[in-house]
């Protein structure tokens, strides 16, 4: 007769969150079927979008492009296990970078991934002929607007992400390139907070390829990196992202899309990285990227609020979104019980304010936001007009040490 009897549990809903592991990539790729396709073969068509799980499925869809492998390949080193990559063709039209991130066929693929994909990135190699303007090639400035206007769909669509566009081809003269940090449309402030430009390569893989692609953007291992870090993190934190792997010999020799190393143009790092633009610099003979940075000044207004002024806080706005929109969903046409002046109770006011501090609560142990608060307006109108539950959420972000400044001293005794 046995004393002890052990049965296997149930298991619930799924609550891991791993759409932040969940990228796309959407460029000019062109299609892998030939004109007599082979039966039961699948291939890479255009706006028809496919999903990849390693790096061997590139050879599953036929893709043999070097560049586009080069990407891929990239995302799948940088991001680690259980990383996801959707890729999508456009079908060429004028083959402006602008005309590529408003395809429809991006929203279609948004909306078929179930709102999974959390990092979005747009690859696009102007010709060579393409005008410079304001030290990169014409249409990026159109771009970044397309991008933002992308990223504010989604939010609508409640399925916000962060989008990194390759800025290929920079002209090489950081004093007059285009400001991310000052951007403006006819005299007025603009700011595209999950907009990132990267103008990094690497440069002995740019070496091996010709015309344009030479001054290819590493948009793949961007997309890698966004992969990888949790929400709050810098993609260029020293300590646990280094670009750099000898034994695959890859980023050795960190570049920009101007085709020249890093090490001989040193000095135009520190304006471009002023500027906004993300680009790999060395630590101790280590390519790292430089910071995780966006198209949007840092504000912070007289009530404390903050601007999302970096990659990390817009990464983390968009978690927060996500995560709140879950919790709440559920909530929509329930009918709470109200007092006698037909206010809130205020139990049902700890209720309602519960599931947004148990958000916080579970983004604050898993170090993505420092600390959350949840408040319900006690005020809140259930009976007429459109009967909504007024609630304000507020998330302080963790820190980031950017630099560190130090005094050395030598001291004849340090009793």
């Amino acid at each position: 007769m046995s004393r002890l009897t052990l049965t296997k549990g149930r298991t619930g809903a799924n609550t891991l969150t791993d759409y932040v592991k969940c990228s796309a990539l959407v460029g000019y790729f062109g299609t892998t079927k030939p004109k007599s396709p082979v039966e039961g073969k699948i291939y890479l068509e255009e706006d028809k979008p496919i999903t990849l799980y390693t790096v061997d499925d590139i050879a599953s869809y036929g893709i043999t492009d070097t560049l586009l492998t080069h990407h891929i390949s990239e995302y799948f080193r940088v991001s680690g296990s259980g990383a996801v990559l959707w890729l999508l063709s456009v079908s060429e039209g004028d083959k402006s970078f602008k005309s590529l991130i408003e395809s429809e066929s991006v929203k279609k693929m948004i909306a078929q991934a179930d709102g999974n994909i959390f990092n979005l990135g747009f690859a696009y190699l102007p010709e060579m002929s393409v005008a410079k303007v304001d030290g990169m090639p014409q249409g990026l400035m159109e771009a970044i607007q397309a991008a933002q206007a992308l990223s504010d769909w989604t939010f609508s669509t409640n399925r916000p992400l962060c989008i990194g566009l390759e800025g290929a081809g920079y002209a090489g003269q950081a004093a007059s390139v285009l400001n991310l940090r000052d951007l403006k449309i006819s005299e007025t402030e603009f700011n595209a907070p999950n907009v990132s430009v990267v103008i990094g390569q690497d440069w002995d893989f740019a070496d091996s390829l010709k015309n344009e692609a030479q001054y290819y953007a590493a948009i793949g291992t961007l997309l890698g990196a966004m992969a990888k870090r949790p929400v709050s993190l810098n993609i260029g934190e020293v300590g646990t992202m280094p670009l750099t792997d000898a034994t695959r010999g890859v980023w050795i020799n960190a570049g920009l899309s101007n085709h020249v190393k890093v090490k001989d143009q040193e000095a135009e790092l520190e304006t471009l990285n002023t500027k906004g633009y993300i680009l790999a610099e060395y630590y101790s003979g280590i390519a790292v990227f430089n910071d995780g940075h966006n198209c949007a000044r840092e504000v912070v207004d007289a009530d404390g609020n903050m601007s999302e002024s970096s990659m990390a806080l817009a990464r983390t706005n968009c978690k927060v979104f996500r995560e709140l929109y879950e919790a709440y969903l559920p909530k929509i046409k329930s009918s709470p019980p109200l007092d006698r002046t037909g206010k809130l109770t205020t139990g049902m006011i700890r209720y309602y304010e519960g599931f947004g501090d148990d958000v916080f609560a579970r983004m604050t142990a898993a170090g993505e936001i420092s600390a959350g608060e949840t408040t319900v307006d006690p005020d809140s109108d259930l009976v007429t007009g459109n009967k909504s539950l007024d609630i304000s959420y507020d998330w302080m972000p963790i820190g980031c040490i950017g630099r560190i400044n130090g005094v050395i001293n030598i001291k004849r005794s340090l009793e």
